[in-house]
């Protein structure tokens, strides 16, 4: 699955950066945003569903892949994107009430 949506990304580079004769009509049509706004929403969709399925048989193993994004991500923002960690305590006979 990987190897072809990295395949589509680089095509799609490659087939943005190609000369083009002049008035080549390289302007989408509405039908085209649509149909890759469903093919998308569809993909999304799916993943949402796997991963969903994938939590409810193995919660353990849902945490650890979440744990793994969350590093992930979290290496790629800039530091003032990042959020900054609140400790919060609570007293020792229990929250307030």
């Amino acid at each position: 699955m990987w190897f072809l949506i990295r395949a589509v990304f680089w095509l799609s580079i490659v087939f943005a950066l190609m000369p083009w004769p002049e008035g080549a009509g390289l302007h989408p049509s509405a039908a085209i945003w649509t149909g890759a706004r469903n093919a998308i929403g569809a993909a999304v969709g799916q993943v949402r569903t796997k991963s969903q399925q994938l939590c409810r048989d193995a919660p353990i193993a849902c945490l650890e892949a979440a744990a793994k994004l969350t590093q992930l991500t979290a290496d790629k923002r800039p530091d003032e994107a990042r959020p900054k960690a609140e400790v919060k305590t609570v007293p020792a006979g229990g929250p307030p009430r």
